[in-house]
């Protein structure tokens, strides 16, 4: 399906947007239950919830705005994007426009509060905003190999 330029600037708002909306709820939940209280453990010890401030770039990503601004503006606006690629870049731009907001509001740190631990194997620390960036870049990936999306039962 083709999507017009105004369908792909609606549904990266709506994504961002929502993306933006429900990392910041969740690093609001954070900062004032995980703060003051000591790590807290579920799912049979395998999600660590502790507070956490970050004040690094997660993987370096971040350091030059105006041309990142413009690589959003005209990557988004391409005709030449599948409806998942939006989709998937949108997901991407709100995490990352999530964790900008949380570094302008605390003089540089971003929230993280989620770490997954799997016998000697952890994470390190981190948030919903990353785990969206994480989320989309696969959904870019997965989206582009040769054989996605995969042929129906009905289909030869």
């Amino acid at each position: 399906m083709s999507m017009t330029r105004t369908q792909r600037v609606i549904l990266t708002l709506l994504v961002a947007i929502s993306c933006i909306g429900c990392d910041q709820a969740a690093k609001t939940v954070a900062r004032h239950t995980l703060a003051v209280n000591e790590p807290l453990r579920v799912f049979n010890d395998i999600f660590h919830l502790q507070y956490s401030e970050n004040h690094g770039a997660m993987l370096g990503i971040g350091s030059d705005l105006p041309a990142e601004a413009r690589f959003w503006l005209f990557t988004l606006t391409s005709g030449k994007l599948k409806t998942v690629e939006v989709f998937a870049l949108s997901l991407v731009l709100g995490g990352g426009l999530s964790n900008l907001t949380d570094r302008l509001g605390r003089g540089g740190a971003a929230v993280d509060f989620v770490m997954i631990v799997v016998g000697p194997w952890r994470t390190a620390i981190f948030n919903l905003a990353d785990l969206l960036i994480v989320a989309g870049l696969a959904i870019l990936v997965v989206s582009n190999l040769p054989w996605f999306p995969l042929p129906s039962k009905g289909s030869k």
